[in-house]
C-alpha cells in the first residue's frame, strides 16, 4: 500500500470518528433520542423585502377592518341598550347581553392590532390608557352598583357624583385598579348585575319624588347609557387614528423598513401571548377570569388566538411563519395552534371550573407558540428526514 493511500485511509477514519462524535452529541441534546435541527436564528438570513412589504401592509389594513368591526359592534350594543332603557323587558335585556358578547369578542380579536399600533415607546402609554379605558378587569361590582349587604354602594347611589361622561372617566380606576367605571366589563356589571342575576325591571324608570334623577334606578339607567357612550367614543377615536392616510399611528409603522415591521409584529404577538392570553387562563378555581358574569372568557381568548393564527398561518397566501420560520417550526406552530384550539373548545366555561391538568396543558401550548413565533424554540428533525451519509470503504 502506498504512502498516499495510507494517509487517505487515516483521514477517512478520522472523519468517520468525528462524525460519530457529532451524532452522539446531537442525541444527547435531542428529545426522545432524536437529532435536533440547528438552533434557529431569530431572523432568517434573507427575507424577501417585497413580500415583507406586502404582508406588513396587509396586517395593518386587516387591523383597520377589525377595528371598524369593533366600532360597528359597539354601535349595535348601544342600540340594544337604548331599546332596553326605552322598553325594559327580559327579551330586550337578553338582546343587550348578546350584543355585548359580540362587541366584546370583536374587541378581543382587535387587541393584537391595538398593541401593534401603540408599539412605539413614545405612544405606548397612550395605548395602555386606551386599553384600560376599554377593557379594565377585574372589576369591583360594588364600585358601580348595589351589592348584597351594601344597599347604598356604588356610583348609582352616590349622588355626590354628577353623572356626566367627563365625571365617569374621572372615576375610572380612581383609587384602585378594580374601580372600573368605563369599558366592557363595567357594562358587563350593568347588564348582568353585580351577582349575575340582573332583572329587566331594575331598569324601569321612576318619575316620582322631589328628585327622581337621584334615585338609584334612574342613575343606573344613566350610568349604563354613559358607559356605552364612552365605549363608542373610544372605539371611534381609534378607528379614525388608524388608516395610513391619517398619518398618526401608521406613520410610526411605515417609518420602519418592511422586514423591521415584521419583526415588530413578531415582538408584539409574542408579548400578546404572554400578557393577554396567559393572563386569561386561570391557574386555579380561585383565579380571576375576564368575564365571570358573562361567561365569555374562553371565547374572548379564542378570538385573540384566531387573530394571531390568521397573521402567522393564513388560510390563503403567505404569513409570518412562512417568512420568518423554518419549515419544521412552521409545522410545529400549526400543530400547536390546532391542539390549543381543540383543547379550549372542549374546556369548561367559566374557565375557572376547568380541570387543572387541562389548564396546565393550555399554558404549555401557549408558551410553545410564543417560543415558535419568536424563533427561539428548537424543533426536532424527524429521523426519516435525515440524509444518510455514505461512508467510504476501508479497502
Amino acid at each position: 500500500m502506498s504512502g498516499d493511500t495510507m494517509r487517505r485511509g487515516r483521514l477517512w477514519r478520522l472523519a468517520f470518528m468525528a462524525m460519530l462524535l457529532s451524532l452522539g452529541a446531537c442525541e444527547k441534546g435531542s428529545e426522545a433520542g432524536q437529532p435536533v435541527a440547528e438552533k434557529p436564528k431569530p431572523v432568517p438570513e434573507a427575507v424577501d423585502t417585497e413580500a415583507a412589504e406586502t404582508l406588513s401592509r396587509d396586517i395593518w389594513q386587516t387591523g383597520e377592518a377589525q377595528l371598524i368591526d369593533v366600532r360597528a359592534a359597539v354601535e349595535a350594543l348601544n342600540h340594544a341598550v337604548g331599546t332596553l332603557l326605552e322598553r325594559p323587558n327580559e327579551d330586550h335585556l337578553e338582546a343587550a347581553k348578546l350584543a355585548w358578547l359580540d362587541a366584546h369578542r370583536q374587541f378581543a380579536a382587535a387587541l393584537p392590532y391595538i398593541q401593534l399600533g401603540f408599539a412605539p415607546a413614545e405612544i405606548r402609554d397612550q395605548g395602555r390608557k386606551l386599553v384600560l379605558a376599554l377593557d379594565s378587569w377585574p372589576v369591583q361590582p360594588g364600585y358601580l352598583d348595589t351589592v348584597p349587604g351594601y344597599s347604598d354602594s356604588g356610583i348609582v347611589n352616590d349622588t355626590a357624583i354628577e353623572l356626566t361622561l367627563t365625571n365617569l372617566r374621572r372615576q375610572h380606576r380612581l383609587t384602585a385598579n378594580e374601580e372600573a367605571s368605563t369599558g366592557f366589563h363595567a357594562m358587563e356589571i350593568m347588564l348582568w348585575g353585580p351577582t349575575g342575576e340582573r332583572a329587566a325591571k331594575e331598569f324601569v324608570a321612576v318619575d316620582k319624588g322631589e328628585k327622581p334623577e337621584a334615585l338609584a334606578v334612574n342613575r343606573r339607567r344613566q350610568l349604563t347609557r354613559l358607559i356605552g357612550e364612552a365605549l363608542a367614543e373610544d372605539a371611534d377615536g381609534l378607528v379614525r387614528r388608524w388608516p395610513y392616510a391619517a398619518n398618526d399611528l401608521s406613520r410610526h409603522f411605515l417609518a420602519l423598513a418592511p422586514v423591521e415591521r415584521l419583526q415588530q409584529v413578531r415582538a408584539i404577538h409574542t408579548r400578546v401571548v404572554d400578557e393577554e392570553l396567559l393572563r386569561r387562563l386561570p391557574e386555579s378555581s380561585e383565579s380571576d377570569v375576564e368575564s365571570a358574569r358573562a361567561a365569555d372568557s374562553k371565547l374572548a381568548l379564542l378570538a385573540i388566538l384566531k387573530t394571531l393564527q390568521a397573521s402567522w398561518l393564513p388560510a390563503e397566501g403567505s404569513g409570518l411563519a412562512e417568512l420568518l420560520l423554518d419549515r419544521h417550526q412552521v409545522n410545529a406552530l400549526e400543530q400547536s395552534f390546532e391542539q390549543l384550539e381543540e383543547l379550549l373548545v372542549k374546556m369548561e366555561d367559566p374557565m375557572e371550573l376547568a380541570e387543572l391538568e387541562k389548564l396546565a396543558r393550555a399554558r404549555a401550548l401557549l408558551e410553545r407558540i410564543a417560543g415558535l413565533m419568536a424563533g427561539t424554540t428548537r424543533v426536532p428533525v424527524a429521523e426519516e428526514e435525515m440524509t444518510p451519509v455514505a461512508l467510504p470503504s476501508d479497502n
